[in-house]
């Protein structure tokens, strides 16, 4: 495997380390405030996603492999050991079938591979009524304890279920990438101290790189950092691996026989435009479009400022066009952290400077969902490679499209007709949709199709032009749709993986 790998410093790694092996009633002030450092809440949520309050995530390498340039687009690059994994909400499903339609291949021949997937990653959740449309396929389920919040909404939920499912919404507990019950391992068991968003101090959140630890206990797995790629040569049955070192730009090389590229939408995307010397050609990216929805529930519960509680989705909205004509959209529901009230009040502009007292009213009412369209119904990002006299430069370009405004505020107003069902309204006149790239789900800028084209992928994620090298992240689906990305992303890399080994050298 070769990564950039840019990890996160050794003092906050330390600070981590040392809030790892206490319980959150002995953290100290000085601790709270190394993880949560730069962390602010906007009208448009968290600006700027870290970890233990460090940008590492986004970090550049020591030299630019290029220059990124930014129209009105959030997407971002990542060199970090684990990507962008290091940061997300550790939502989890399955594509629905009916969302994939346009793919090369059924739902069906994922099955197997979310079953792989789950052999290492955890699930935390429960059956309940969104099993009607997305099989678990984790063999076992592990618990983590709504908030009161939450509690009472799935409650509601659950009572209009009928109702509701008639009205295409399904409502159920969030499925999370969280190993909640780590003690098995001799580890803590969550401590819901409410840190999710900054992460987790006892490493319960699911990161690729607690399986790269495991992988590197393998007798014929190698891990090379500080590799950043840059250019793939195919050449009498063998790839060649053109890269600079992270730190200093040293040219690097390495032969191999096949290739699985996994960087990133934007790396991958200018790793094969690159090797295939194709500069200044506008490639379209797919997105989900993200957008803000806040919930005011009718009923009021207490002290959900001082409750123990973790911060990630506690439940998940599933909303489909009755007559199933449609691409279904996800929200992911979030109840009490220190964020949401703050972001609200940015949202309503001057009028979140008055009114305190009003506000910690709210934030025992306040839910926030966090939405996402299908990208047939969402603007694009186009990405040019130019070269430059210094180098690279990449230039993101969000595309409009008008309609996705107004299909949000239909997600909205079908809200607002089920309040009395999820005894929740929508603040309409809070909603707010973010640049394209801002919810991280992107991709298909090498979308697979049964019969590749240049600037396509096979089924097997092989690129028009490549025999030896298959794309394995997000660059490669054909269409992203609204549930969360990571484990189909991960099914669809194993897929891909296995047909690659099947091949052989």
């Amino acid at each position: 495997m070769l990564d950039a790998g840019i990890s996160l410093d050794s003092a906050r790694q330390a600070v981590v380390a040392e809030m790892g092996e206490q319980s959150p009633d002995v953290w100290r002030t000085e601790q709270l405030a190394s993880v949560k450092n730069g962390v602010n809440a906007s009208s448009n949520g968290i600006p700027l996603k870290r970890l233990y309050g460090s940008e590492f995530p986004y970090a550049p390498v020591g030299w630019e492999p290029f220059e990124i340039e930014a129209e009105n687009v959030d997407l971002k690059p990542s060199f970090a050991r684990g990507g962008l994994s290091t940061i997300w909400g550790a939502g989890v499903l399955p594509f629905h079938p009916d969302d994939i339609r346009d793919w090369p291949f059924g739902a069906d021949d994922l099955a197997e591979h979310y079953r792989a997937v789950f052999s290492f990653m955890p699930l935390s959740g429960t059956a309940d009524e969104l099993e009607k449309l997305f099989p678990s396929f984790a063999p076992t389920w592990q618990e983590l304890k709504p908030s009161t919040q939450a509690r009472a909404f799935l409650n509601d939920a659950f009572r209009a279920r009928s109702r509701l499912r008639r009205r295409g919404i399904f409502v159920g507990r969030s499925r999370l990438a969280v190993d909640a019950n780590a003690a098995r391992f001799g580890r803590r068991n969550c401590q819901y101290c409410g840190l999710c968003l900054y992460g987790c101090p006892y490493e319960l959140i699911y990161r690729s790189e607690y399986t790269l630890r495991d992988l590197r206990k393998l007798p014929n797995f190698r891990y090379e950092s500080d590799f950043v790629v840059q250019e793939l040569r195919e050449d009498a049955g063998q790839v060649r691996i053109l890269g600079r070192h992270r730190i200093n730009g040293d040219r690097r090389e390495l032969v191999a026989a096949r290739v699985l590229l996994g960087a990133g939408v934007i790396p991958s995307t200018a790793i094969l435009l690159r090797s295939m010397r194709e500069y200044d050609i506008p490639m379209k990216i797919l997105d989900s479009a993200y957008f803000l929805m806040p919930l005011l529930r009718w009923s009021q519960q207490h002290d959900v400022s001082s409750e123990q509680l973790h911060t990630l989705a506690q439940a998940f909205i599933i909303m489909r066009h009755p007559s199933m004509d449609e691409p279904l959209v996800h929200l992911s529901v979030y109840t009490y952290n220190d964020l949401t009230v703050p972001a609200l009040r940015a949202a309503v502009g001057p009028l979140g400077n008055f009114g305190s007292r009003l506000w910690k009213a709210l934030g025992s009412r306040l839910l926030v969902c966090g939405g996402y369209l299908h990208s047939s119904l969402s603007p694009g990002i186009s990405m040019v490679l130019h070269k430059t006299s210094k180098g690279e430069r990449i230039l993101l370009k969000a595309e409009t499209r008008a309609e996705t405004s107004a299909l949000i505020r239909r997600v909205g107003r079908r809200l607002l007709r089920d309040c009395p069902s999820l005894r929740a309204i929508p603040l309409l006149p809070a909603v707010r949709q973010t640049p394209p790239g801002r919810g991280f789900h992107s991709g298909g800028s090498f979308p697979m199709q049964r019969e590749r084209t240049p600037h396509t992928s096979d089924v097997e994620g092989r690129p028009f032009g490549f025999e030896r090298v298959h794309l394995i992240d997000a660059s490669c689906l054909p269409s992203i749709p609204a549930t969360p990305i990571t484990l189909p992303v991960m099914a669809n890399a194993h897929r891909i993986a296995t047909l690659a080994a099947d091949r052989g050298v």
